[in-house]
């Protein structure tokens, strides 16, 4: 970590330290590189004023300027303090999860089931997921999404807001007797036409599904996909503490 800081004339005033924060949180809520002139409108403090405190923080290393010149990035010093965060509240079920990425080779992700939708515990940041838009707002398009389906059997909108597509009758009903036959859920190319992705339940202790951990792969490999189903079951054991992360 940089030895400077803000120390002697470079100290922010006390006043300035809120301001500072704001600033930060809109930069690292835009992954593409927050402008001088986007940030003081999100943060509603005037322009001169946000410059200077965003030259502050650029001086001190906390945030960075794109190399074209065009917004700021987070800088060394804030990641730094994010990774120091992150080891110190390492999640119980990262290890189980890293251990399936290892031993399968593929992407995955783990999800937690609540009322209205899912929430993304674990996205694989070596695979992310595909299209979370669409994953988060259609049901019927995703192994996860039919997954909560048969959980939620009879769960529609508006009862459960966060999806956007409602799923038809007749889908609802094929995802289950599919669901019957395997115990795991599958769907091949509706997210993206090269790949697929198996989703297995997480069951709480009333053996309800609560999450699911998923894997997803490539449409050439989707055939030979089921070969690490009993590896996700395993998984799926492992991190069944996450029931209580589940709002029923």
């Amino acid at each position: 970590m940089s030895g400077g800081g803000l120390a002697g004339d470079t100290r922010l005033p006390e006043k300035g330290l809120g301001l500072a924060l704001e600033i930060l949180e809109q930069v690292a809520r835009d992954d593409r590189g927050a402008s001088a002139a986007e940030i003081a409108r999100a943060v509603g403090a005037p322009r001169a004023t946000v410059y200077r405190v965003v030259n502050s923080l650029v001086r001190d290393e906390y945030l960075v300027r794109r190399a074209d010149f065009s917004g700021f990035l987070l800088g060394t010093r804030v990641l730094e303090l994010a990774a120091i965060v992150g080891a110190r509240t390492r999640p119980a079920h990262a290890a189980v999860v890293e251990r399936l990425r290892t031993e399968t080779g593929e992407a995955v992700h783990l999800f937690a089931f609540h009322r209205s939708g899912l929430l993304v515990l674990d996205e694989d940041a070596a695979q992310p997921l595909s299209d979370p838009d669409v994953l988060l707002a259609d049901p019927t398009r995703s192994a996860i999404g039919h997954l909560w389906l048969v959980a939620h059997p009879d769960r529609r909108l508006p009862q459960a807001p966060s999806w956007r597509t409602d799923a038809a009758p007749g889908d609802v009903r094929a995802i289950h007797e599919a669901y019957a036959v395997r115990g795991y859920t599958e769907q091949v190319a509706l997210l993206r036409s090269d790949r697929g992705c198996l989703a297995v339940p997480i069951h709480d202790d009333a053996a309800r599904p609560v999450g699911a951990v998923t894997l997803s792969t490539s449409l050439s490999r989707v055939s030979i996909a089921a070969r690490h189903v009993g590896a996700l079951r395993d998984a799926a054991r492992a991190l069944a503490p996450i029931g209580a992360l589940s709002d029923w």
